[in-house]
């Protein structure tokens, strides 16, 4: 493998690993933000769950964004498999976490906020594609 592959494919899948590293450490107590955990708390219901979708909503991004700029084909559904997972790994997670719990509700919000993400991505990644391909095909015409 050569130098400029390993760092395509860097800077195609750093960002999905470094955001997974985020989310992980939002779990955490200790790297709680001033103020967070009260806002947590005060938090409605809805609010928390708008939470978990915008943050996983990202994380599906990124993994669309991964899959293109790394020159990769990976099937769609293992990215979205691989999102899901790391949304049931981090619920999983906070049960070990003081003053956290898992919830098979914030689950279900990463769940739907990956596949919005992903499929934000996918499509204007594609719809850019057709629309530079109609194009190239537009100006090669005499």
């Amino acid at each position: 493998m050569s130098e400029q592959s390993v760092t395509r494919k860097a800077i195609a899948w750093g960002p999905v690993v470094l955001w997974a590293l985020a989310l992980f450490l939002l779990s955490e107590p200790w790297f709680a933000l001033p103020g967070f955990q009260r806002l947590l708390d005060e938090s409605t219901y809805y609010s928390d769950k708008l939470g978990h979708f915008v943050l996983y909503l990202a994380l599906g991004g990124l993994l669309a964004r991964g899959r293109w700029a790394s020159g990769i084909e990976v099937r769609h559904t293992v990215l979205l498999a691989v999102g899901w997972a790391y949304g049931a790994l981090d619920e999983w997670h906070q049960s070990f976490v003081p003053g956290r719990t898992p919830d098979i509700a914030d689950w279900l919000a990463d769940v739907a906020g990956v596949a919005v993400g992903y499929t934000i991505i996918t499509l204007a990644r594609a719809s850019g594609c057709s629309r530079k391909n109609s194009l190239i095909r537009s100006s090669a015409k005499p």
